[in-house]
């Protein structure tokens, strides 16, 4: 264990008991240290068969920060979302204009339980990719089956919502 601990820069009491030592203190990066990535926002109006269309601005974050929040800091966007998506226990419900993080996803990238924003011939979805059959009531849910070119075609896996202190 302690040779894994070392190698991922954490202390082997997270990794055997899931929590950090009392006497360890999270050290946080002055910002002038930290490195920094620019994520670009796009308008979802614009985006086509062929791309996202041309970036409206780009919003600086740090990569330590989105790394701990999204898993990554590379390849990510940000959209407002055009439609609701509501999450089977209501947790994880997203809104009409909602600001969120995004990153390209194919379809063979797909995995269960992914919230995707999908293009379909009447306009986007927002919806979770279950391999599982959809159940009675579930309308925001995508199956393998309705995966394809004139159906369901994922755009970009939504990994988090911008929260913003007001």
């Amino acid at each position: 264990m302690f040779p894994i601990a070392e190698a991922l820069d954490v202390p082997a009491e997270w990794l055997a008991l899931n929590r950090r030592p009392k006497t360890q203190t999270s050290a946080v990066i002055d910002a002038d240290d930290a490195e920094w990535e620019r994520v670009p926002f796009f308008d979802l109006r614009n985006i086509t068969d062929t791309g996202k269309g041309p970036v409206q601005s780009w919003t600086p974050f740090r990569k330590d920060w989105l790394n701990r929040t999204l898993g990554t800091a590379s390849e990510l966007y940000l959209v407002r979302l055009l439609s609701d998506y509501h999450s089977r226990l209501g947790d994880k419900d997203l809104y009409e204009g909602d600001l969120v993080f995004c990153r390209e996803c194919e379809p063979t990238e797909l995995v269960d339980g992914y919230i995707v924003i999908w293009r379909r011939e009447n306009g986007l979805k927002v919806a979770r990719y279950s391999l599982r059959p959809r159940e009675r009531g579930e309308e925001d849910v995508i199956t393998p089956d309705e995966v394809s070119d004139d159906q369901f075609v994922p755009i970009a896996r939504i990994l988090g919502k911008f929260l913003q202190r007001i």
